[in-house]
């Protein structure tokens, strides 16, 4: 009787549920050490004016000749340049935004036009823009920052979007803004396209990222063949910012509703596209109140990616923990910045 209770008795420990893992721990704030000797960032912010600001002393320069009032500027990166986008907060007419190149913390910016859109061009050298001619007549035309105006460009919608270029083509969103939006690569000379989908999340070097419904797909521009990743943490459609070089990638799996509650959270991972590989950066997720304001990440020349969150923070992959500066960053609306140089 003894050998049949105690074998009863593993038979019900073998089929007994599995004990649940424990409940995540609170999330907290963005996490690291005060760095000895600060962390030797600079960043161009777009706030109304815009600001240059470094990362251990605060507030160096505000370059004059920048439209101030309530518009809103938008940064990109092209190259060792940075060109802005001046969006008026209540446009009055639908008339095309101004496009800007920073020339420096003491002079005023070069204009490069007018244009819907703006995006770098693969050298660096200069920018793609979406030219208006006439009402719903516009085209993509290259603008050097040397050179000026490369020709006049190939005919466009006014509601696309350019976003960046790559050795294999041009980055765009067909009808921006709008429900029925989809992404595309194309070549830039002729309007070709090279490859379409819904949602692409990024492309760098010879890669492109595409969201899907519940992983995500990577696309070897070389041979055009594709690899499903699946997505390392649950969320809405990640922020994608490749580095300098394109061959790390930054992905923010951001959740403005943390568990259906006001919480807002940042994830970031690191994905190698060669791999390709995931990486956790450290410290994640974290909560934060900066996804849409005040806040931002992007890449140093040095390798570090760059993160504002109430401070500047850096880390470089393969570091234990970030370096957090001591100037706090400014209140307000603006938000992305610029790493200088």
């Amino acid at each position: 009787m003894a050998a049949v209770a105690a074998a009863l008795l593993l038979a019900g420990c073998t089929n007994a549920a599995p004990v649940p893992p424990p409940p995540p721990g609170p999330l907290t704030e963005l996490s690291g050490i005060q760095a000895t000797g600060g962390i030797g960032v600079t960043a161009l912010l777009p706030t109304a004016g815009p600001t240059l600001f470094d990362a251990d002393r605060g507030p160096v320069a505000t370059p004059p000749g920048y439209p101030g009032g309530d518009n809103q500027l938008d940064v990109v990166r092209a190259g060792k340049h940075v060109v802005l986008t001046v969006r008026p907060a209540s446009p009055k007419d639908a008339e095309p935004f101004e496009i800007l190149e920073y020339t420096g913390p003491s002079s005023p910016p070069r204009s490069l036009g007018r244009a819907w859109s703006a995006g770098p061009d693969a050298a660096g050298e200069g920018v793609w823009l979406i030219r208006q001619d006439a009402p719903d007549e516009c085209r993509l035309q290259h603008v050097s920052f040397d050179g000026g105006e490369l020709g006049h460009g190939q005919p466009a919608s006014c509601r696309t979007q350019v976003r960046s270029e790559t050795p294999h083509g041009l980055l765009i969103t067909i009808n921006a803004d709008a429900a029925e939006s989809t992404d595309a690569l194309i070549e830039p000379a002729t309007g070709r396209t090279i490859r379409q989908a819904p949602r692409i999340l990024g492309a760098a070097g010879d890669w492109l990222l595409l969201d899907g419904l519940t992983d995500l797909t990577l696309v070897d521009l070389r041979n055009n063949s594709s690899k499903k990743l699946n997505r390392p943490s649950i969320g809405s459609a990640p922020t994608v910012v490749p580095s300098r070089e394109g061959t790390i990638w930054a992905v923010d799996f951001a959740n403005p509703a943390y568990r259906a509650t006001s919480t807002q959270t940042r994830d970031i991972w690191l994905l190698r596209p060669d791999g390709p590989t995931w990486d956790h950066a450290p410290g994640m997720p974290f909560v934060t109140e900066h996804l849409k304001r005040g806040g931002g990440f992007g890449w140093s020349a040095d390798g570090d990616l760059v993160l504002a969150d109430r401070v500047l923070a850096a880390w470089h992959p393969g570091e234990p923990q970030w370096r957090l500066s001591r100037a706090a960053l400014p209140a307000g609306v603006w938000s992305g910045f610029v790493t200088l140089p």
